[in-house]
C-alpha cells in the first residue's frame, strides 16, 4: 500500500492562505455591504463540520464520511436564510473560512510530536 497521504490531505498545507483569502472576502462584504451574522455563523460551523467529515474520509474511516462531507454545503444552501446576495457571499466565504480553519487546526494538532516511549 502507498505511504503517500491522500490527495485531499494536500489541502492542509494551503489552509492558512485559504483562511486569509476567505476572511478578507468576508470582511469586505460585511463592511461594504451588510453584516449577516446568522448566515456567517451557519457557514463557518458548516465549513468546520464538512472539513471534519472529509478528514475522516481522507484518513480512511469510510466512504460515508465523504458523502456526508460533500453533502453538507448543499444542506447549508437549502436551510440557511439567503435573502440577499450579501448573505450568499457570507455563506460561501464563511463556509470556506470554517473549512480552512478546521484543516489548519488539524495541521497544528498532527504536527505535534508525540510524547510516547
Amino acid at each position: 500500500m502507498s505511504k503517500q497521504p491522500h490527495v485531499g490531505l494536500s489541502l492542509v498545507k494551503k489552509a492558512p492562505m485559504g483562511m486569509l483569502i476567505t476572511a478578507l472576502i468576508a470582511v469586505i462584504a460585511n463592511v461594504l455591504l451588510e453584516l449577516n451574522i446568522v448566515t456567517l455563523g451557519y457557514a463557518v460551523a458548516g465549513g468546520v463540520a464538512s472539513a471534519v467529515l472529509l478528514l475522516a474520509y481522507w484518513l480512511g474511516k469510510g466512504g460515508l464520511f465523504f458523502i456526508l462531507g460533500v453533502s453538507l454545503p448543499l444542506l447549508l444552501v437549502l436551510f440557511t436564510p439567503l435573502a440577499t446576495i450579501t448573505a450568499l457571499l457570507n455563506l460561501i466565504s464563511g463556509f470556506f473560512f470554517g473549512f480552512c480553519a478546521a484543516l489548519f487546526i488539524y495541521k497544528l494538532v498532527s504536527a505535534k510530536p508525540s510524547g510516547g516511549s
